[in-house]
């Protein structure tokens, strides 16, 4: 019952000075916005990232270059070059934690339809190439594996390849020739979206066919790379373990030389991407609690203010028996009110504002998105407001104690003699 009437005193204060606590619940309300959008800004940041490296590459995949040993092992000499083969990716299959395996060689060659001609990225590989690279076709299909086994001379063209080779036509069913061999269309892929790509560039520029025919178009002896996926991130250092100690048994070299094996690792990459927006979205918090700290400084002054002018309250209250901690709660109970009152309406605008800012520009142009999805929206998530509500907390608290403890403090005597 205490509680309860200290609280509604402290409802009542606030009441009798409502212009001065709706100035500064705005302060506080402006305080959060600015906590709100930036830290959305950080999530939609580290969101268009993310989409375009996720657009390239499925989770725990890993590209394989052949390198140089650094170490002698197994009676070979140091510097030694070690060159991949379709063997290599045969023998990767063996690896428990292997999920999917595609040799893949690479060349630029000119394609050319009945009326057109281009020079495009031409990368022969196997089925499970699609899954792995994320290669979805808009039309038609990507290779499959009777078109692999079959040695089927078939061809999936990224998007802005067959728009090079038929404009606006079907490119479905047509036939387009490689240095004078023919080809049949099988599938156009999407207008793909991806900042990471590697080889002969990315992938709507290139052309898919299967590694099987590729040696009738070039020298097969050793692939360009191995592709390669995990069956699950969780076991990404097991993989690559077996990985290496599968490579390092097959051409003698330590498994711990990496340099004798190159590797494009897509978890690691995501990680080091992480690693970057994280620290960006570590600052503009940051900058974003020092705005809401300003705020707090504004609940505090008012606060000081109050207890000023009841100091002779405080003193009666004091006289007839009100302790400390009674003190302390009326005075942190207004705080609080003030901050959760101007932290409401604060994340209240924040998302009117989030819904009403347009996406700031970032990627999109520079890579061909039409989606736009490579453009920072502004992300007003459940853990932003979470983390928001969290600092505003500590901000109404800290705001409201010190006025508070100065009140406890005061000598009732004194107190009825203030003027």
């Amino acid at each position: 019952m205490v509680i309860r009437e200290v609280i509604l005193q402290a409802l009542t204060a606030l009441i009798n000075h409502r212009f001065r606590a709706a100035m500064t619940m705005l302060g506080i309300s402006w305080g959060i916005v600015t906590v709100v959008l930036l830290m959305a800004y950080g999530d939609g940041f580290h969101r268009a990232l993310m989409f375009g490296f996720r657009g390239a590459f499925s989770d725990g995949v890993v590209i394989t270059y052949g390198g140089q040993t650094s170490s002698q092992a197994g009676g070979e000499r140091a510097g030694r070059p070690i060159r991949l083969k379709e063997e290599d990716a045969e023998a990767l299959k063996s690896a428990p934690l292997v999920k999917y395996v595609s040799p893949e060689y690479m060349s630029n060659w000119p394609l050319a339809s009945d009326t057109r001609q281009t020079s495009v990225g031409i990368r022969a590989v196997a089925s499970e190439y699609g899954i792995m690279r994320s290669e979805v076709a808009e039309v038609g299909r990507f290779l499959n594996t009777e078109d692999v086994e079959g040695r089927r001379r078939v061809v999936f063209l990224g998007f802005e390849a067959a728009s090079r080779l038929f404009g606006n036509s079907p490119a479905v069913g047509q036939t387009i020739r490689m240095k004078g061999i023919p080809f049949e269309v099988i599938g156009v892929g999407t207008n793909k979206v991806q900042i990471s790509n590697y080889g002969v560039g990315p992938d709507k520029y290139c052309a898919f066919i299967p590694y099987t025919v590729a040696n009738q178009l070039q020298d097969t002896t050793y692939v360009s790379t191995i592709v390669w996926q995990m069956l699950d991130p969780i076991f990404h250092d097991e993989a690559i373990k077996q990985a290496r100690g599968i490579m390092a048994e097959r051409y003698r070299f330590n498994p711990a030389d990496e340099r004798a094996l190159r590797l494009n690792d897509t978890i690691e990459n995501m990680k080091m991407v992480s690693g970057i927006t994280d620290g960006l979205k570590f600052v503009l918090t940051f900058i974003g609690t020092l705005t809401l700290a300003i705020g707090g400084i504004g609940v505090m002054n008012i606060m000081l203010v109050s207890v000023t002018e009841r100091t002779r309250e405080i003193g009666v209250r004091k006289a007839l028996g009100a302790r400390r901690r009674h003190i302390m709660l009326q005075f942190i109970s207004e705080a609080i009110v003030i901050t959760f009152l101007g932290g409401l309406l604060g994340i209240l605008m924040s998302y009117v504002l989030v819904n009403v800012i347009p996406p700031r520009p970032f990627l999109a142009e520079m890579m061909d998105d039409p989606t736009g999805a490579t453009d920072i929206h502004l992300l007003l998530s459940a853990n932003v407001v979470t983390v928001a509500a969290s600092i505003l907390m500590v901000i109404g608290l800290l705001s409201g104690f010190w006025p508070a403890l100065r009140a406890a403090r005061m000598d009732p005597i004194e107190s009825l003699r203030y003027e």
